[in-house]
């Protein structure tokens, strides 16, 4: 699965498959975090460096 969508810390590969979906007339994404156990680390992330990198 990590080889098909871009996952990890790194905010760029995201950030372009994001940029694609935008290009292609989506108005809504949903970004999530998959497993229990990070939750928080990727709220985290989401607020300080992933939405931030988005806008």
């Amino acid at each position: 699965v990590a080889e098909s969508i871009p996952c990890g810390p790194d905010v760029e590969p995201i950030a372009e498959q994001v940029k694609q979906y935008a290009d292609a007339g989506f108005t809504d994404l949903a970004l999530v975090q998959i497993g229990g156990g990070h939750q928080d680390g990727f709220l985290d992330f989401a607020e300080h460096t992933l939405l931030p990198a988005l806008r």
